[in-house]
Order: structure tokens, then C-alpha cells, then sequence
């Protein structure tokens, strides 16, 4: 036995031997490490680490290495004192083995070990872009985060020149002194103590710039009346912070706003547009451009397109927030929805609905998705449409929907009103509904809808109106009254009264306060349709007419009529919509015409175009001074026609179907 013992003794004591000759020697009856930690940084690692509560060491024996070659690693003594090191030099996203072991004056003790892998965090510049200039490139960053880089460095080629900008904050630069129409290439890295990050590039080719822009373009054509957006160019005007400027559009008419909109009247003329701009520090540049200034690209637009055609009934046509887009709905035999550009006359896209939308919109909301609504109950017949004819969402109501609907006062909520007759509050974001008031009366048409200054909504049937909060709670009813709206009818609302057409006493106005009736008019031709207030509440209202009679009114706030003109005939869903220049402007279905009444005159008709089709539904004053109108063609091929009129839509009060050029039937 002794001899097995003694044999074991020498071979442990030849090992130990040997290992002594290539490691530092360990007593494993010496304190360890309690603890070992290892942060990750570039080209480093910081090791940390916590002794027991007795242990009393000289200094610690720190040794790393990759394990993939002998000079892959090193060592290093740290005093006693101190309980963390920065391991530098090292190799980014290569993995490491770090061992730490206190050293006593019996030796050392065994190793507490820890992997770590650092990583690169000289962060680069993101989202890095050109804009090319005159002779000049901006460049736009977004600076990295890390508050560690020290500057950026940019390289321009051809040229080989290096930009070093020491201000870290910058995320905008501009390079001077460029040849134009040559392509340069801009690289750009962020420095740091432990070197560069990866270089972003990205190229431009400087060329002469507009010192406008229309409408956010370089175009220099417009057509007549064509209302844009003048701004600066800020790749022309680089000289410091704008205090002020000067606009001269060079038809007479001058603006100090920041961006002006415009529109010229004259055909043929070439105006110089020029601006003047102060910056802060008081020096002044100025830029300048020609506009040529042509005639209305078109006048008569078919409704076809692909598979998609029908014509118009009721319907007046809306325009979106810029004025650059109009839309209208097809009654027949389907009801899509028809945008179209309003200067090029092109069909930028339709949106087919498989049924009749007669009073069913459209509405403009305040982000610009239009909302159409749909005579039928059997698909979804309350849709919101975004501003390139996608779906954004849709909704099937509880019955068929003839009403035009109404925005809410801050735009969050669309009611509609269905021939059930149910009110709804739908929120615009999803369609949702937030609120409902089912089964009105016993009527089975759902007419008209309205929205006053304070969010108070206004329903009309063909029974009688009613009136509820933003939250649906009923302020009044008038079924004591009863009050028999037109069907697709609509309101209009001014001061403290709302008006509505009816279908056995003409015209009538309400208290919005009470739901008391002010008083009615009685006309004399059947159907009355959509009133419409002046500035001074004088209202003007159509009649479908009688034995070829058909009058246009216009009666006093009090009541009394101050005149009516005959426009022969039948006026069925003719709407009129009146100027700031105080004209009125209408067709009628019978006599397939365009009529003008000057309402400074005493109504004084003029006949201002024959179009040859049916007009049988409200008509709108564009921004342009033209007068646009839906019509009834042959084969279920209607038109949009457009009527130069040169006035202006009076935008301060109820002047059209629907109480604004989008059609939002709510009180301004």
C-alpha cells in the first residue's frame, strides 16, 4: 500500500512541477474572489470585482486571452486598492476570457473567470441627406447617440477635401463653393478617442434653383385664378434666420406673410413674382421669378372611368382643403366617388360604392378623409375614403341613408342620420360608434343634419326636428310642430335660427335654442330645397315647381318675402349657392341651363350658359371663380361641368349646400 502511495506522491508532485514552470502558482487555501463582473465596452472591457469580507490581498493577477492564438491575450497586476480595471487594445466583437486572482504572501489564490465580448459603439450618423443648391449641397443628419464622438469629419469628392466640424450639436451643414451639374459625393464619420465610426455616404448634383416655390414646386404656369402657395426656397435664401420679407406679385398686390397664397386674373400676362427677405442680423437677399399666367384647362369632364361611370343627382360637389381636388359622388346606377383635379380636369382615382348615394355627401373632414354615405341597407353604407382613394375604414348602419351627414364642431365625431330614423356619432378615427339615438318617430326618412358653433346637433325627418348634444342627450323636439323636412334635404344655420325647406310649408325658421318656431313661408310650386344665408340673413331657398313655374326665393330674417323670380321649368334638387359679390348661381332640370340672379338687383335674372343636360342637383362656387355642377347624361354617363362666372364663394356665411366649400354642414 505504501508503495501505491508513494507512487502517487511523485507523479503529483512531477505535474505540479511542470505546470509551475508556465503558470503563476496557486494556493487554493487562500481567499477567491466573491465576485467577478465584466462590461463590454470598444476595444475594452472593465472588469469589477468584490473580495470576501477577511481576505486581505497584495495586489490581483489579472490574465486575458481568446483561447485562438498565445498572443491573443496579456496580464496585468492591479494594486490591492483597487477593485476594477479597463482591459484596453482588445478586438472588437471578438469573445474573451478574463481570470482575476488575488495574490496573498503565501501565493495566489485560485481564478474567478467571466467571458466578454466588446463591441463597437463609434456610433455613425443616420438618415444622412442631400439637398443640391445653387453652387451648394445642404447636408441633414441625425447625429448618433453617444456623448462620446468629438466631431464629424466630411469628405467631399471629386475634390478630396475634408470638412472637420468640432460642433457636435450640428445636424445640418452646408458646402459652398460647389461646380453645378457635377455630381459630388459626401461621406461623412463621427470621431471618437478610439477611432472613426463607419463611413455614410450620400451624393447630390448642385444646379440653379427657383428662389419660389408654388405650391412647394418649381412650375411657373398657372392657370386663371388658380390659387397657390407662394414660399421661399431655402437652398436660395441661406443667409441666416428669416425676420421678415416682401412679396411683389407683380399684378399690383403685395404680402409681408411668410407664405402667401395667390391667384392671378388675367390670361396671357407674364408676371414677375419677386420677395425681399431681412434675416435677423439685418443684411437682405432677394430672389425673383416669372409666372405665366393661361386659361381654364378644361370644362366638361364625362363620369367614366374604367368600369366605373354614372351621373348626379342632388349632390353638389366638395373641394378638398387646398382647393386642388374636387370630389363628387354618382347617384345612378351607382354611387362611386369621382375625384378629380381641379386644374388638369384629370380623374385622379375613383372609389366604387355599389349603390345610389343620392343625399349621401360627400363631406370633407378636417385631416381631408371624405366621408360618403349610401342610400341602402344591404352593404356598408357609411364610408371614410383617405385623400388618395384608399379605404380607411366602413361602417353598416342600421337602415338606408339619405341624409347628407355633418361634422362635429372640433371634427372628432361624423353623425349621420338614417331613414330608420336613427341618429348616430361615429368617432372618425375607426368608424366606431360612440352614440346613438334609434327610432326618432315613426317616419321612415332620415332628412337633414346640422352642427352650431356650441357642438349641438340638428336632425330633421320627414316628421319634425330634433335637436341633442355632442353626448346625445335630447335639448328639444318639435313633433308638436311637426315640421316635414324634404327628403335629402338640408339645413342652413345662422345666428340663433335654422332654417330648413319642407315639404308642405316651404320654408321655416326655428329657434335653436327653444326648437320654438319663429315662423314659416309658405311657397307655392311642392317641394322646397336647400336654404341658404346671406351675410345680412336674408335666405333664398328653390321649389321643384309646378305647370312649368318654378320659383327661387328670397325671404327676410323676419319672415317676410323681399322678392321670388320665375326660372321656368322644374327646379327638382336644385340647390343655389351664392357669391361674396353677392350673385346667385343655380341650374334647373327642366330647362337644362345655368341661371344668374343679382341679389343687389331684386333677383334680376340672366341665363349665363344652356349646357344641354339635366341639372338636377346643388351647384358650388370653387376658389377659382367658376361655377361646378353635376349633371344627368344619356346611357347613366353623367358630367362635371365648370362655368367660368368670375366671383368668389362667399365664405362668411351659409352660402351653399352643405355651409362650405367641404361640405361639413356646420355653423362657422
Amino acid at each position: 500500500m505504501k508503495k501505491v502511495i508513494y507512487s502517487l506522491f511523485f507523479v503529483f508532485a512531477a505535474v505540479f512541477t511542470a505546470c509551475e514552470e508556465e503558470l503563476p502558482k496557486a494556493n487554493f487555501d487562500l481567499y477567491e474572489l466573491k465576485s467577478l463582473e465584466a462590461s463590454a465596452g470598444d476595444m475594452n472591457v472593465t472588469l469589477t470585482w468584490e473580495d470576501y469580507e477577511n481576505a486581505h490581498p497584495s495586489e490581483y493577477l489579472v490574465i486575458w486571452t481568446t483561447g485562438a492564438a498565445e498572443d491573443d491575450g496579456g496580464q496585468m497586476t492591479v494594486e490591492a486598492d483597487k477593485k476594477s480595471v479597463v482591459v484596453e487594445n482588445l478586438v472588437n466583437d471578438m469573445t474573451y476570457g478574463f481570470s482575476v486572482q488575488p495574490r496573498y504572501a503565501g501565493g495566489l489564490a485560485g481564478k474567478t473567470s467571466v467571458n466578454c465580448t466588446p463591441k463597437n459603439a463609434r456610433y455613425p450618423v443616420t438618415d444622412l441627406t442631400a439637398t443640391a443648391g445653387n453652387e451648394r449641397v445642404r447636408l441633414n443628419w441625425t447625429k448618433p447617440n453617444s456623448e462620446r464622438f468629438t466631431n464629424y469629419q466630411i469628405t467631399v469628392s471629386p475634390s478630396g477635401k475634408v470638412i472637420t466640424l468640432d460642433d457636435t450639436s450640428l445636424e445640418s451643414y452646408i458646402i459652398e463653393g460647389l461646380t453645378n451639374d457635377m455630381e459630388y459625393t459626401f461621406s461623412m464619420v463621427a470621431s471618437y478617442p478610439t477611432g472613426n465610426s463607419e463611413p455614410v455616404e450620400v451624393s447630390a448634383t448642385p444646379g440653379k434653383v427657383s428662389p419660389i416655390l408654388v405650391d412647394q414646386s418649381e412650375k411657373t404656369e398657372l392657370t386663371l385664378w388658380e390659387p397657390v402657395t407662394l414660399t421661399l426656397n431655402d437652398m436660395f435664401f441661406m443667409g441666416g434666420d428669416v425676420q421678415s420679407v416682401n412679396w411683389d406679385f407683380g399684378d399690383g398686390t403685395t404680402s409681408v406673410e411668410l407664405s402667401p397664397k395667390h391667384a392671378y386674373g388675367t390670361v396671357g400676362d407674364k408676371y414677375t413674382v419677386s420677395v425681399t427677405v431681412t434675416y435677423t442680423d439685418g443684411t437682405t437677399d432677394t430672389g425673383s421669378m416669372d409666372i405665366t399666367v393661361v386659361n381654364y384647362k378644361w370644362d366638361s369632364i364625362n363620369l367614366e372611368s374604367g368600369n366605373y361611370k354614372g351621373y348626379v343627382k342632388v349632390s353638389n360637389p366638395v373641394f378638398s382643403l387646398d382647393g386642388k381636388t374636387m370630389y363628387i359622388p354618382t347617384s345612378t346606377p351607382a354611387g362611386h366617388l369621382f375625384a378629380i383635379d381641379v386644374t388638369t380636369g384629370n380623374i385622379k382615382w375613383v372609389y366604387g360604392i355599389d349603390a345610389i348615394t343620392y343625399g349621401g355627401g360627400a363631406l370633407i373632414g378636417d385631416d381631408g378623409t371624405i366621408y360618403q354615405c349610401v342610400e341602402s341597407k344591404d352593404i356598408d353604407n357609411v364610408h371614410a375614403i383617405n385623400s388618395d382613394g384608399t379605404k380607411k375604414w366602413s361602417i353598416k348602419l342600421d337602415d338606408k341613408i339619405g341624409a347628407f351627414p355633418a361634422l362635429s364642431a372640433d371634427g372628432t365625431v361624423l353623425y349621420c342620420l338614417t331613414n330608420a330614423p336613427t341618429l348616430y356619432a361615429l368617432n372618425i378615427v375607426d368608424g366606431s360608434i360612440k352614440w346613438r339615438v334609434e327610432k326618432l318617430d315613426d317616419s321612415n326618412k332620415g332628412c337633414a343634419v346640422a352642427v352650431d358653433k356650441m357642438g349641438n346637433i340638428y336632425a330633421g325627418t320627414n316628421a319634425a326636428i330634433y335637436s341633442f348634444t355632442s353626448s346625445g342627450n335630447e335639448r328639444w323636439n318639435g313633433k308638436n310642430i311637426a315640421f316635414k323636412i324634404t327628403e335629402r334635404g338640408a339645413f342652413a344655420l345662422h345666428g340663433d335660427c335654422l332654417y330648413a325647406t319642407t315639404l308642405d310649408k316651404g320654408l321655416i325658421s326655428v329657434n335653436m335654442t327653444t326648437g320654438e318656431k319663429n315662423w314659416d313661408y309658405k311657397n307655392t310650386g311642392g317641394n322646397a330645397y336647400f336654404p341658404i344665408v346671406d351675410k345680412n340673413g336674408v335666405i333664398y331657398f328653390t321649389e321643384k315647381g309646378v305647370s312649368g313655374k318654378a320659383l327661387v326665393y328670397a325671404v327676410e330674417p323676419t319672415g317676410s318675402l323681399k322678392w321670388s323670380k320665375d326660372i321656368a321649368s322644374v327646379l327638382t334638387y336644385n340647390g343655389a349657392a351664392l357669391s361674396a359679390e353677392g350673385l346667385l348661381f343655380l341650374g334647373n332640370s327642366g330647362g337644362k341651363k345655368v341661371w344668374k340672379l343679382d341679389t343687389n338687383d331684386n333677383g334680376e335674372l340672366t341665363e349665363v350658359r344652356n349646357i344641354g343636360q339635366n341639372i338636377m342637383a346643388g351647384v358650388t362656387i370653387g376658389t377659382d371663380k367658376r361655377l361646378y355642377f353635376g349633371t344627368i347624361g344619356s346611357n347613366n354617363i353623367g358630367s362635371i361641368k365648370a362655368v367660368a362666372i368670375n366671383a368668389s364663394p362667399e365664405l362668411s356665411s351659409w352660402s351653399m349646400r352643405g355651409g362650405d366649400l367641404q361640405g361639413t354642414n356646420r355653423q362657422k
